[in-house]
């Protein structure tokens, strides 16, 4: 709350600097306590899986658009039967989606009422909201899913296919209809619907209009703006300057007031120096093959979460996860303020 508090009320460039300052200051002992909550068997986690490596959309400035030789893979239940029982225990964050979409996985609402039984404190995915079905809505629901973040970033039909290459805005939007009126129908407010918008200057003042226009279908609303990733080569959009950007910001908060949740204008990330980041130490990726690798790097861990349990992995791994702890890799250049 005091993140959230500091980033709405101090200047941009002065909220990045206080970042910075923090975990100068903060970051040694925040990781002595991460390493302590590992030793003594707390959750210290926070873990994405891909069931499915695939996507049904094709939006413009995203990062797998430039994958090469990629084939879609897809996790069987009892694997990830297996996935879970080695890694859920070990984290406070499970997030059912990471590079894809996870409703290409045609039994997704089995493999949440799986993850749903390990009692992890924080269930959740993000979605384009295009292949939402009823079976997965009621699995949401009935086990409580905590959040479900949904990729939208227009407002009209026609700037929604020209980002995402498809034309199905009307059927995303029919489908959190029906997830807001099942939640009424059951008495749950979970779970809690996020959108998450990426922002550009094609797209901007859109953003008001889906505020306006449907502010009964979600419950929060993130405002990001489009990263200037060296990954992406064949981003055809482009950057608001940080006035245009926080003036979209002032028009969305005096309609959503506080359900506006997070808004990051993101500066050049491609050249940061390097430094420390305690992120490389609790976040992982799981692919639907078992290999597991370290968010936001290309480090791909010794070992396999579907014949091993994540401790083992650990083990294996903790000279890489000192390493990348103290930078002394090619980590990541992210001005991410962690």
């Amino acid at each position: 709350m005091l993140k959230q508090f500091a980033r709405n009320v101090l200047p941009y460039d002065a909220y990045q600097a206080l970042a910075r300052a923090k975990h100068f200051v903060a970051g040694p002992y925040e990781h002595q306590q991460l390493m302590a909550k590992r030793r003594d068997g707390a959750r210290y986690l926070s873990a994405r899986i891909d069931t499915v490596t695939a996507c049904n959309h094709r939006c413009q400035y995203c990062y797998t658009l430039d994958l090469t030789g990629h084939r879609t893979q897809l996790m069987s239940l009892e694997d990830f039967k297996k996935a879970a029982a080695n890694l859920f225990p070990y984290c406070h964050t499970v997030a059912l989606s990471c590079a894809w979409e996870p409703t290409m996985n045609k039994n997704l609402a089995d493999f949440i009422r799986v993850a749903a039984s390990f009692d992890v404190p924080f269930l959740h995915f993000v979605s384009n909201g295009s292949y939402l079905t009823e079976e997965i809505m009621e699995a949401m629901v009935d086990c409580g899913l905590d959040r479900m973040a949904v990729s939208i970033d227009a407002a009209t039909p026609e700037t929604y296919e020209k980002i995402r290459e498809v034309n199905d805005l009307e059927r995303v939007l029919e489908n959190l209809g029906k997830l807001r009126d099942l939640k009424a129908a059951r008495g749950s407010t979970k779970p809690l619907v996020n959108i998450n918008w990426t922002a550009f200057e094609e797209n901007a003042d859109e953003a008001i209009i889906l505020a306006r226009d449907y502010n009964d279908l979600f419950d929060t609303f993130w405002f990001w703006h489009l990263l200037p990733r060296m990954r992406n080569t064949v981003n055809p959009f482009h950057r608001m300057e940080k006035d245009r950007f926080f003036d979209i910001v002032r028009q969305l908060r005096e309609i959503l007031g506080n359900r506006l949740v997070s808004n990051e204008f993101n500066n050049d990330r491609s050249n940061k120096p390097l430094g420390i980041c305690n992120r490389s130490l609790d976040n992982i990726r799981v692919e639907p093959d078992g290999s597991v690798e370290v968010t936001c790097s290309k480090h791909r861990l010794a070992g396999n979460i579907l014949s091993e349990d994540f401790s083992e992995i650990y083990a294996k791994n903790e000279p890489l996860f000192d390493e990348l702890y103290k930078k002394n890799t090619d980590f990541c250049r992210n001005d991410c303020g962690r």
